[in-house]
């Protein structure tokens, strides 16, 4: 089949079996050039067999991988060229004994790179990632765990590669440090044109991704971007929040059976939004509906759906073992 021109990762129909372990069950995905791609899925759904394949470390049983229009099993000396890569755990990629200078320097040897080409590289992509002259020459092992994480990227970054593959790259961190990550993360795909790829366990990161694949148990359950995914739910991207005075299960039936409901996700503490056609036109029918069952509540109002009621209601939800989508 080949790879599409405007693709810096094509992958079609890509198996990988362990003995008798398919991790990978065939999957299509892709990202183009510049784009922020998020590869989401639950332990086991087979996010580092794919990173593993794009890195050129595990060869597909059948299929295709391309990196950059470069197949990674004929052209896998040049895939680590075109490829950089965070690895999750620091210790792995970084000597803390040295600065963030000096590591750059280290890694940027092991490509062939000129020391003074190191010097400039790093100091660009480190002013970036807010780094002042003090951290680039401090010690590694006397850098926060935020600012570890972002000489680990500058690392992974060190030799201008196409794409740079981030394994969770927001483990670990607190809140404020997750956000703060993937908004350099996102400075820097704007700023150097590298397309991102970030394999995740957390639904947090697709705020920052143009386009998203979800993985369950080797096969892509979804793949498209955040805003196309969330506008496929009844409502085309909009919903009805309710919020009532208590919640139960039996309260959460009753709502369930209100006509034209399809999904209902849960929206905090005894609030929930409800996905129907068209929730402008029908907030009306709904009150009265509401009211004819004498359930009380406090509030109905028109809000935006986003990712995580997606991921919530999941109307795609797919039988991993036939294949056939579930309605």
């Amino acid at each position: 089949m080949g790879s599409h021109p405007s693709r810096e990762i094509d992958i079609h129909d890509l198996k990988v079996r362990f003995g008798k372990f398919w991790a990978l069950k065939g999957v299509s995905f892709y990202a183009h050039k510049r784009e922020f791609l998020g590869i989401i899925g639950a332990s086991g759904a087979g996010k580092t067999t794919v990173l593993r394949v794009l890195t050129g470390q595990v060869r597909p049983t059948s299929g295709e991988a391309f990196v950059g229009g470069h197949d990674v099993t004929k052209d896998h000396k040049l895939i680590s060229l075109l490829v950089g890569y965070v690895p999750q755990i620091e210790h792995l990629s970084l000597y803390f004994d040295f600065s963030a200078l000096q590591n750059a320097q280290f890694f940027g040897r092991n490509f062939g790179m000129r020391p003074r080409e190191i010097e400039e590289r790093a100091r660009n992509i480190l002013m970036i990632l807010g780094f002042d002259e003090d951290l680039m020459t401090k010690r590694v092992s006397r850098l926060s765990g935020g600012e570890r994480k972002r000489v680990s990227i500058c690392l992974g970054l060190i030799h201008d590669p196409l794409i740079l593959l981030l394994d969770e790259p927001t483990t670990g961190l607190d809140a404020h440090l997750r956000h703060e990550t993937l908004n350099y993360l996102k400075e820097l795909n704007f700023e150097l044109g590298t397309t991102m790829v970030i394999i995740s366990h957390d639904l947090e990161i697709v705020d920052y991704c143009s386009r998203v694949v979800l993985l369950e148990h080797g096969l892509v359950s979804q793949f498209g971007t955040p805003q196309d995914l969330i506008s496929s739910l009844p409502g085309h991207g909009e919903s009805l929040r309710l919020e009532l005075p208590t919640f139960n299960t039996a309260i959460e039936e009753r709502i369930h059976q209100i006509p034209g409901v399809k999904y209902v996700a849960s929206a905090g503490r005894n609030t929930v939004k409800l996905f129907l056609d068209n929730p402008r036109k029908n907030m009306l029918p709904v009150i009265r509906h509401l009211n004819s069952m004498k359930m009380p509540f406090e509030e109905l109002s028109i809000v935006e759906a986003d990712f995580f009621d997606y991921f919530q209601v999941k109307p795609w939800k797919t039988d991993i073992k036939s294949g056939v989508e579930l309605t």
